[in-house]
């Protein structure tokens, strides 16, 4: 139960759950990429993913100059669930 509310408490920000959709989405992303796509400065998404890292949500490679953050595989079983239904509400909003 620990594990699973310290998951939800730091997905709760909404910032941070759209990157985590994201990187369920794409696999890993960069922050300039995530930046990009939410039209938010990458020194801003940097901090969202030092927290989830920190956290222990993601984990993080590094090619060069650049960082790729992807989601923990153990993390990904429990925020599935909730990614699924987020698909489904965002598909009723479109019709």
């Amino acid at each position: 139960f620990l594990h699973l509310a310290k998951i939800l408490s730091l997905a709760a920000n909404d910032v941070r759950i759209k990157i985590l959709y994201l990187l369920e989405e794409e696999n890993e992303l960069c922050p300039c990429d995530v930046a990009d796509i939410l039209r938010m400065t990458v020194p801003a998404v940097s901090q969202h993913f030092k927290k989830m890292k920190d956290g222990n949500i993601v984990k993080s490679r590094r090619m060069g100059q650049t960082i790729y953050y992807s989601l923990k595989a153990d993390n990904l079983k429990i925020l599935k669930p909730l990614f699924k239904h987020i698909t489904q509400v965002v598909k009723e909003d479109a019709l």
